[in-house]
C-alpha cells in the first residue's frame, strides 16, 4: 500500500533525495520515481514508525535555520552547496543526530538503487541469478522441500482429551465423620406411630359415669 507524502514533509523528502542521491537524480529527474519508492516503503511500515520518520526529516529540515551559512534558512529553501555543507556538517558529529541522518540517507539511497533504470545502469540483474539458484536449489534439495512442504500443509493431528482432574484427597488434618453403630436404631427411620382406635358410644359413657364419680 503506497502512503503519499504530503507538505510540509514532501518537499524536504525531495529536496533531501537530490542532496544524498547521485547527481543523475536531478539530470534524468528520477527525483519523483524515488520518492513513490519511499512512499511504497512507507506503506509497509507501522504508523508509529511512519510518524517517527516523518518527524525526523522535519527536525533535520527545521534544523538548518541554526546552520550560521543557511542564514535562517530551512533545508528544503537551501541551493546544493550550502544543502550539501550542512548535510556534511551533521554527519561529521558523533552524537544521534549523525545516525539519525545515516539512517534517512541510507533509506533514500536505497529507493533509489531500487529504479529499474537504475539496476540497468549498474548491471544489476538478480532475476537470472534467482532462476539459476532456484533450479540448482530444487535439484539438489527437492525431496528434502517437498517433504517440509507436504508437512506444513498437511492438517493438525486431533488434539487429545483433556485429563480428568484427580478426585480430591482427604484432608488428614480432619477427623473422619462419626460412623453409624448398626446396633442401635436410627430414629430418624423409625415409623410414626399409629393412632389408636376410636372409642364407641357406650365406652363414651362409661368414661362421663366415672369422671362424675370422681368429682
Amino acid at each position: 500500500m503506497r502512503r503519499r507524502l504530503r507538505a510540509p514533509v514532501r518537499p524536504v523528502v525531495a529536496r533531501f533525495t537530490e542532496i544524498v542521491c547521485p547527481p543523475e537524480v536531478q539530470a534524468e529527474r528520477r527525483t519523483e520515481r524515488v520518492l513513490a519508492e519511499f512512499e511504497l516503503l512507507l506503506g509497509v511500515l507501522q504508523p508509529a514508525a511512519r510518524r517517527a520518520l516523518t518527524a525526523a526529516f522535519l527536525a533535520f529540515d527545521r534544523g538548518a535555520r541554526l546552520y550560521p551559512p543557511s542564514k535562517g534558512r530551512r533545508f528544503a529553501r537551501l541551493d546544493d552547496q550550502v544543502a550539501d555543507a550542512y548535510l556534511r556538517a551533521l554527519l561529521a558529529r558523533r552524537d544521534g543526530m549523525a545516525d539519525l541522518v545515516r539512517r534517512l540517507r541510507g533509506l533514500i539511497v536505497m529507493c533509489y538503487y531500487e529504479l529499474p533504470e537504475v539496476k540497468e545502469e549498474i548491471g544489476y540483474r538478480p532475476d537470472p541469478y534467482i532462476a539459476a539458484v532456484s533450479r540448482r536449489r530444487l535439484a539438489s534439495y527437492g525431496a528434502e522441500i517437498r517433504a517440509g512442504e507436504a508437512a506444513v500443509l498437511a492438517p493438525d493431528p486431533p488434539r487429545p482429551d483433556p485429563p480428568r482432574p484427580d478426585p480430591p484427597r482427604p484432608d488428614p488434618s480432619r477427623p473422619d465423620p462419626p460412623r453409624p453403630d448398626p446396633s442401635r436404631p436410627d430414629p430418624s427411620r423409625q415409623d410414626p406411630p399409629r393412632p389408636g382406635p376410636t372409642a364407641g358410644p357406650h365406652q363414651q359413657d362409661q368414661q362421663r359415669a366415672r369422671q362424675q364419680d370422681q368429682q
